[in-house]
């Protein structure tokens, strides 16, 4: 299958493109960092691993569906790509940050379904979310409202496709020790709410509350192959694995 991974060069990106890469399928990377990108392809190939890339902005709303269009559709699109906003009260943060992470976060998220659903006949997208959106993480606001959205957009998506044989579902893959997760516990900062976050991070890390990022790679595997289509709509826990 040919499977287009926004943000899929980076972080957790990165892992899913190795493990669904080492599992034959055609990989279509995106990100905005040219330099990743390419050192993405070439480990990729040199694995043996049938992979393109696109620099591509999900702050562009245009710029994913472009990459779709040029390809002449895929069978699966992962809606990974995302930032994690502004750190701090939400009437306190730059405003202009907190809207840009939801735009990138939401808008960037919904053009690539859209043009994935115009391109396919038939296949599945799958929609990286968060915990974060289906509870709250107070003082990163921009994040869980934008991931918050995203689920509904799922849910909204999935009635309008009732009639067709595409799949799309929410995938929250755990809190990992990759990407954003890593960069919160290793933050040094002397904001108390970037402090407050790192520490929240550190605690559930040594709880024992993070999920393997393996566990998580395999499971978004699983959601690519279709094992969870009869669950459109819906969103995908590692607690389902």
């Amino acid at each position: 299958m040919k499977v287009l991974i926004t943000g899929g060069a980076k972080g957790l990106g990165r892992a899913f493109s190795e493990v669904l890469g080492a599992q034959g399928h055609q990989l279509v990377l995106t990100g905005r960092d040219e330099r990743a990108l390419g050192l993405a392809r070439a480990e990729l190939r040199a694995a043996g691993v049938d992979v393109e890339t696109h620099v591509a902005d999900l702050a562009d709303p245009r710029a994913t569906p472009k990459v779709i269009e040029h390809l002449g559709g895929i069978d699966v699109l992962v809606n990974n790509g995302a930032l994690g906003g502004p750190v701090g009260p939400t009437w306190q943060v730059d405003e202009t940050e907190w809207w840009h992470a939801v735009e990138v976060n939401l808008r960037g998220t919904a053009s690539a379904a859209n043009a994935a659903i115009r391109a396919m006949t038939r296949g599945r997208i799958i929609n990286v979310v968060s915990n974060a959106g289906v509870h709250r993480w107070p003082y990163v606001t921009a994040y869980s409202v934008s991931k918050a959205a995203v689920v509904k957009l799922t849910e909204n998506l999935a009635i309008e496709l009732k009639d067709r044989p595409i799949a799309v579902l929410s995938y929250d893959p755990g809190m990992v020790d990759i990407g954003l997760m890593r960069r919160g516990a290793g933050t040094c900062s002397d904001d108390p709410h970037v402090q407050r976050i790192a520490r929240w991070v550190r605690s559930q890390r040594a709880g024992g509350k993070f999920t393997p990022v393996e566990q998580s790679a395999d499971l978004l595997a699983r959601i690519v192959r279709g094992e969870f289509d009869h669950l459109s709509g819906g969103l995908v826990t590692p607690a389902d694995a």
